[in-house]
């Protein structure tokens, strides 16, 4: 037989298949790690408006710019988490409500799934649902997100950095390098996300 020779936009496109799929299907072997819970962490300084900076990459949100998030508590101690996005290629603006239930009083990670009238066994499926824990955070300027799924014989998990304001300083951005690299986390799998003319955006499309 003769040599099967790929040309260079397939070879491309092959490479960038097999990124995506190793981010979307297993980013490690084995179970998921525990991390342990944050010391004398206070949920409620965790209240009020987060912007997200940067995050690791998630097919759901390929579309989703200018990504904010408002966090209230109810009164039974669950986390309100609104999430406003804008469509990169439309405009359009999304907003979804979610609800974060702590794993016990005092914990830095919580259940997030959906808030809405969908039975639990189904709601938890959704996208975005799942398990999220709070890596670090300094409660006025950023902080650390992570999530993970167990793929039977690999995990695949998730990081986002959110700030209190949609630009982080340099000095706090190496913090959190410094954090992820003690977790034996990537920080290379960090993409900045998409901020730009966000407050045009939202004055055109939401208020």
């Amino acid at each position: 037989m003769g040599d099967i020779r790929l040309s260079t936009p397939t070879s491309a496109c092959l490479v960038l298949l097999a990124a995506v799929a190793r981010e979307v299907f297993a980013t490690g072997l084995g179970r998921c790690p525990i991390y342990p819970q944050l010391p004398n962490f206070d949920i409620t300084r965790m209240t009020g408006t987060w912007y997200e900076v940067e995050r690791s990459f998630y097919l759901m949100e390929m579309s989703a710019s200018c990504t904010q998030l408002d966090v209230g508590i109810n009164e039974r101690g669950h986390l309100l988490i609104t999430i406003n996005t804008i469509n990169r290629w439309t405009g359009a603006p999304a907003t979804t409500y979610g609800l974060g239930i702590l794993s016990h009083t005092g914990a830095s990670s919580f259940r997030y799934r959906l808030n809405n009238r969908m039975p639990y066994l189904i709601g938890r499926l959704l996208p975005g649902a799942g398990q999220y824990n709070i890596l670090a955070t300094d409660y006025d300027q950023f902080a650390l997100v992570w999530s993970c799924t167990s793929l039977s014989i690999a995990h695949s998990d998730r990081m986002w950095v959110f700030g209190r304001r949609r630009e982080i300083d340099a000095h706090v951005r190496a913090q959190i390098y410094a954090v992820l690299q003690d977790l034996d986390l990537d920080p290379d799998r960090l993409i900045l996300s998409k901020n730009n003319n966000c407050t045009e955006a939202y004055n055109n499309t939401i208020l």
